[in-house]
């Protein structure tokens, strides 16, 4: 019944795609969900849906040597989104449950407290925020998945968001004090939050459970030409304004304890990046930079240091509303060890017929391992997926 149900959800989509021509403003502005108001506290409610059908080398053979044609159709994204304001204007609250992945095979749907957090605006300069909510790092996953470039991001960027925890190690309960300077010209976070907890297993072969470890520690900083300081993120501006960005961001974990028998091992966790991103008009394009390691005194415990970086464009022509995408990356899972790079090469379409509010993506991404990659089979080095995605966000 459920994959009825999505196969409807596409077709629908599909349909009203297809339904007249793809003219800006077809379906009218994009639209900010239900608001509802009480003296100075309010509530705005948000859905997003994302059905998603995949096609091509997305299993294993029996033996487990190559790759199989196989299909897909689940819900990549199913949020309610709750927010506004709390007694006072400057008071910001956002409680977001998620259910991504619905359906997927392999996974298991479940609903999740994504977001959870209350902020406190007292300046443009200073906000405080304390919650569970994003880590300050990485340009392209700090974007709302609502406004992505590209259907999937890159595969190095969501590695990089697994460092420093077991569980929703990306949304953390955390500390953070951000804010802007000179008219966006700077803009900041520094975050404190839990990372590697009691009772994690922070290393699975062989395993190693955390019984201790250190505050993980974050901090961004981003710096724009005057006039040029992006509003609010996004890879897709739908040729509106104008911006250009250099971040940078670092995060380290310290102490992360385990014991094996009488003995006692730790280990550190720090990362580093760098990103330029910036549109002018229909043209958007952005680059990012990740570098990690694991470091551990447990002689048993491999030091890993993975790393990667990818370059993505899109043109969105007016008036058709399409806009042409693009993305390289090279990810190495380990530049300790050598052979161990995957290449993926992504081109595909977006059409927008209400701006974010409802739009269909289209992906082709070709991927190839090096000998010793993961994901590099006896039998196969390469593999080729094709992606169609809509998006209905009211």
């Amino acid at each position: 019944m459920k994959r009825r149900l999505i196969t409807a959800a596409v077709i629908s989509v599909l349909g009203l795609a297809l339904s007249g021509p793809a003219q800006a403003g077809y379906f009218g502005d994009e639209t900010k969900g239900v608001t509802l108001a009480s003296n100075e506290s309010d509530l705005n409610i948000r859905i997003r849906l994302q059905p998603r059908f995949d096609y091509g080398d997305l299993v294993k053979s029996k033996d487990g040597k190559s790759y199989e044609t196989e299909s897909d159709l689940y819900l990549r994204r199913v949020r309610l989104e709750m927010g506004g304001s709390l007694l006072a204007k400057t008071i910001k609250y956002n409680l977001t449950l998620s259910a991504d992945k619905w359906e997927q095979t392999g996974h298991t749907g479940a609903v999740s407290v994504l977001y959870s957090y209350v902020t406190w605006e007292a300046d443009d300069a200073l906000n405080l925020t304390v919650g569970k909510a994003k880590l300050p790092y990485s340009r392209v996953s700090l974007t709302s998945s609502s406004k992505q470039l590209l259907i999937e991001r890159p595969v190095s960027t969501e590695a990089a968001k697994k460092v420093f925890g077991k569980t929703d190690p990306y949304y953390q309960p955390k500390l953070a004090a951000h804010g802007k300077l000179l008219e966006g010209i700077v803009a900041y976070e520094v975050a404190v939050a839990d990372g590697w907890q009691n009772g994690e297993a922070v290393q699975s072969t062989p395993a190693r459970t955390v019984f201790k470890s250190n505050p993980l520690y974050v901090g961004r900083v981003e710096l724009s030409p005057p006039g040029w300081a992006e509003k609010s993120k996004s890879d897709a501006h739908l040729g509106s304004g104008q911006h250009l960005t250099l971040g940078v961001n670092a995060a380290n974990q310290s102490g992360i304890e385990y014991s094996v028998a009488t003995n006692e091992f730790s280990e550190k966790r720090t990362l580093w990046g760098v990103d330029l991103s910036g549109h002018y008009k229909g043209l958007t394009a952005q680059f990012e930079y990740n570098n990690w390691k694991i470091d551990s005194d447990d002689p048993a415990v491999a030091d890993v240091k993975p790393k990667g970086w990818y370059a993505q464009a899109g043109y969105f022509i007016d008036g058709l509303n399409i806009e042409p995408v693009a993305r390289y990356e090279v990810y190495d899972q380990d530049s300790n060890s050598g052979e161990k790079k995957e290449k993926d090469t992504t081109v595909g379409i977006n059409w927008y017929g209400k701006g974010h509010s409802f739009k269909v993506g289209a992906n082709w991404v070709h991927t190839k391992y090096d000998t010793n990659a993961s994901g590099k089979l006896a039998d196969d080095d390469k593999k080729d997926i094709y992606q169609l995605q809509a998006q209905m966000y009211f």
